[in-house]
C-alpha cells in the first residue's frame, strides 16, 4: 500500500534550503506565529479560564470557538470535589473530550457545570499550536490521552503542551498529541500480539510523528478483539487567563 509520509518530505525540503542559503536567519526569529508558516488557521479554538465560582451560562456563538474552563484548576476541584479524577488516573484536571466529526465546534463549552467540556475536529488532519494570551500569568499545562470508556481507563499518553504568557505570545506546537507513535504504542501492540507494522499497513496517512489519532482509534477498536470504545481527551492540569488553540490544515 502506498503512504504519504509527509516528515520525510519535509526533511527533504528543509535540507534543500540550507544548502542553497545557509546564511539565512529563521523565519521565525523574534516572532514564532504560525500564521507565518502555515496561513490563516482552518480553525481557532479561544479557551477562556475563569475564577473558581464562576456560575455563568455562556451561549453557544455561531462560531463555537469558544470553550469556559477554570484558570486555576486546583481551587476549582477543591470547591467541586465530585469533578476531582473523575476517571481514576490518578491525577486531577479538566478533562476536554476531543472527537473527530464533520466540522470543527465546540459541543460542550462550560467545564463548570460538570467539569469537562467538548470539541469536535472536522476532517482531515492538521497540525495543531497552543498559545498563553492576555495578562500574563501562571503556566498552562494539557496532557494528551486516549482513554478506554469501556473499561474506564486511562490506555495511553500522547504527548503534552504548556505555554505561559510572559511578553511576547510564545506558540508551542503541539501536533505530536494529534499522532501516535511506534514507540508510544509499542507496549499496547505487544500487549495484542501485533506490531507497528500492522498499523502502517492499513493507515494510508503515515508521517515521522506517527499516525493520525482518529486514524489510530478506528484502528484500536477494529483490532484489539474487546469490543471497546476508544476516546481521545486533554487533560487540563493547570490553567490560565486565556489559551488559543489553532489547526493547520496538513
Amino acid at each position: 500500500m502506498n503512504k504519504f509520509r509527509y516528515g520525510s518530505v519535509l526533511t527533504t525540503l528543509f535540507l534543500a534550503l540550507v544548502l542553497v542559503a545557509p546564511f539565512a536567519v529563521p523565519v521565525l526569529a523574534g516572532n514564532n506565529n504560525p500564521n507565518k508558516l502555515h496561513g490563516a488557521p482552518t480553525y481557532l479554538l479561544n479557551m477562556l479560564g475563569k475564577k473558581s465560582d464562576w456560575n455563568g451560562d455562556p451561549a453557544y456563538d455561531s462560531n463555537r470557538r469558544t470553550m469556559f474552563v477554570p484558570e486555576n484548576v486546583t481551587e476549582f476541584l477543591e470547591l467541586n470535589p465530585a469533578f476531582s479524577d473523575p476517571d481514576g488516573d490518578g491525577e486531577d484536571g479538566v478533562n476536554i473530550w476531543v472527537d473527530k466529526g464533520a466540522e470543527f465546534a465546540v459541543t460542550d463549552p462550560n467545564a463548570f457545570d460538570d467539569g469537562h467540556c467538548n470539541l469536535t475536529v472536522g476532517p482531515g488532519y492538521y497540525r495543531v499550536y497552543f498559545v498563553a494570551l492576555g495578562k500574563p500569568g501562571a503556566e498552562a499545562r494539557l496532557k494528551g490521552w486516549i482513554y478506554n470508556k469501556t473499561a474506564s481507563e486511562y490506555l495511553l499518553f500522547v504527548g503534552d503542551v504548556k505555554v505561559k504568557k510572559g511578553g511576547q505570545p510564545v506558540w508551542m506546537n503541539g501536533t505530536d498529541m494529534f499522532f501516535v507513535s511506534e514507540t508510544e504504542a509499542a507496549a499496547m501492540l505487544a500487549g495484542l500480539g501485533l506490531g507497528w507494522s500492522n498499523v502502517t499497513d492499513d493507515i494510508s496517512f503515515v508521517t515521522d510523528q506517527g499516525v493520525w489519532i482518529f486514524d489510530f482509534l478506528a484502528w484500536l477498536a477494529e483490532h484489539d478483539g474487546t469490543l471497546s470504545e476508544y476516546l481521545y481527551l486533554w487533560k487540563l492540569v493547570s490553567g490560565c487567563k486565556h489559551i488559543q488553540v489553532r489547526f493547520y490544515k496538513l
